[in-house]
């Protein structure tokens, strides 16, 4: 699909408010972890993701109103037209000055800002416990790349090493977020998180 762009900077609020709904979020992940010419009607999504199609609607009209997806396709079945979408972008990130302004800002920014936190989480967690449920992850796989990695800790670090190991974070996700995607690669869900509150 020509229209498809290989990124979305994320600069406003209305985009961040739509990508704060894990629905929402689960149908571009649904879309984006397809090939790249796939299109999808509302029933293939709820069939995906395990949703009732009456659910999807609004949603699909929220994330084509913020131009997160668009229509690919519109044909006339049973009388009835339906419509195929895809993601209008391969991958999403958020502008870094824009989201720290968020956080910071209006009420209404720093909702958007916690709600798309919120729905990540959300998402990834739903995403795990299906695939642990049906037998895709196992925890005991023997093939030790297949096994998924967890891990949730506090620890009391100096500054310096804090740092450290936050600046590696951040190379790793530039590294991921620049790896040209692979048709015939494997899928590989990641959430990477950290950070330090104020005491």
């Amino acid at each position: 699909m020509d229209d498809v762009r290989d990124v979305r900077i994320v600069e406003d609020v209305e985009t961040l408010k739509a990508l704060s709904d894990p629905l929402r979020l689960s149908i571009l992940q649904a879309m984006s972890g397809a090939p790249a010419d796939r299109s999808w009607t509302a029933k293939e999504l709820a069939r995906e993701l395990g949703e009732p199609q009456t659910k999807l609607y609004r949603h699909l009209k929220h994330l084509e109103e913020t131009g997160l997806i668009l229509v690919a396709e519109t044909r006339l079945v049973s009388g009835i037209v339906e419509q195929r979408y895809a993601a209008a972008q391969r991958r999403i990130e958020l502008s870094r000055g824009f989201l720290a302004s968020s956080a910071a800002g209006e009420s209404e920014e720093r909702d958007a800002a916690l709600g798309l936190v919120n729905s990540a989480l959300t998402s990834f967690e739903r995403e795990l416990a299906d695939a642990l449920r049906s037998g895709r992850v196992r925890l005991d796989d023997a093939d030790e790349r297949r096994r998924p990695m967890v891990m949730i800790a506090d620890f009391r670090l100096a500054a310096d090493r804090a740092e450290a190991y936050r600046m590696r974070l951040r190379q790793l996700i530039d590294e991921l977020n620049a790896e040209p995607e692979d048709p015939d690669g494997v899928p590989v869900h990641l959430m990477l998180a950290m950070y330090s509150p104020d005491e």
